[in-house]
């Protein structure tokens, strides 16, 4: 990949940020977020190319373009799918501190991406914090 496939695979993901940030929380999503969503999309569209594999005819669906429009467009478009799941209100951040993912709850109550991962890591912190 190029530099400017790499810059188009980083502006499809700050995008993506920037909308879902709004969405999850129930407000309108950037204008210019959903314009380059949509930009990103064209620059690679999707053509279902039908084959005949010996027994039935199927379908796969492939993008022309460069690596990183490719790559941008397949992003952007699970970011499309994402931003209209009406699921997109329950997505949270992790409680961790130091954590930065965002995770679809299976549970109510789950604070943490990952209870081994930053669950474990916090409860540890309070259990060491409480026995000092």
């Amino acid at each position: 990949m190029t530099g400017a496939d790499l810059a188009a695979v980083h502006a499809v993901r700050d995008h993506t940020a920037r909308a879902l940030d709004r969405v999850r929380h129930g407000s309108r999503p950037p204008a210019d977020a959903l314009a380059a969503l949509n930009e990103a999309q064209r620059a690679a569209p999707a053509v279902a190319e039908l084959a005949w594999n010996g027994e039935v005819v199927t379908t796969v669906r492939r993008r022309p373009g460069s690596p990183g429009a490719r790559l941008s467009a397949w992003l952007a478009e699970a970011a499309a799918e994402l931003l209209t799941d009406p699921a997109v209100a329950k997505i949270r951040q992790c409680e961790a501190g130091d954590c930065v993912m965002l995770f679809l709850p299976a549970r109510p109550r789950r604070r943490w991406c990952s209870p081994a991962r930053c669950g474990n890591r916090v409860r540890v912190a309070r259990h060491y914090q409480r026995h000092k």
